[in-house]
């Protein structure tokens, strides 16, 4: 198994298992040929892999399942949300496009929690006060504290899970039961 796959299933395994709408991973850009193979598998199953940002020796990808992550963006509370923040979408193609676009300046827009989906408290939370809060494991959470820590560690043992079976051989397109 490539470098590139084990970094894809350990980051984006709880977006293929339906746990989280999105991922985001980084990757060295000389395994694109692993990533675009990884793709186009998935792609079938109704995810999509955007770059998201260049870095140098690397490349953010921005790992969603089109119609889940729709399904959140289209809702009342995260359009008008992402309105505020100056985003105009009428699809998640087009507010991936309008995060990628946020991406490409130089500060790291926070918003992009509620794309991974972080709750919205903990994301304006966030934004409002980045001292505040308090860890629970992937994220810190202004709001239920014991109900973002289940999440959190539903997200590591999913992982965990993944990455114990690409680490016995399994790959992701058999893990997935995708080709």
């Amino acid at each position: 198994m490539s470098e590139t796959e084990f970094a894809i299933g350990r980051a984006c395994g709880v977006t293929f298992a339906g746990i989280k709408p999105a991922s985001l991973v980084s990757v060295r850009k000389r395994g694109r040929a692993a990533l675009a193979r990884i793709g186009r598998c998935f792609r079938r199953k109704g995810f999509s892999f955007e770059v998201m940002r260049d870095q140098g020796e690397r490349i953010l990808v921005c790992v969603y399942h089109a119609a889940r992550l729709e399904r959140l963006l289209l809702s009342y509370e995260i359009r008008a949300f992402l309105s505020e923040r100056g985003y105009r979408y009428e699809n998640v193609h087009e507010a991936v496009a309008a995060l990628k676009a946020r991406m490409s300046e130089d500060a790291f827009p926070h918003e992009v929690g509620v794309f991974l989906g972080y709750p919205l408290h903990d994301v304006r939370g966030f934004i409002a006060d980045p001292q505040g809060g308090r860890l629970c494991g992937a994220w810190k959470a202004y709001g239920n504290e014991e109900e973002a820590a289940k999440t959190s560690e539903r997200w590591r043992r999913c992982s965990a899970c993944i990455c114990r079976l690409m680490e016995n051989g399994k790959s992701l397109t058999q893990i997935f039961n995708v080709s």
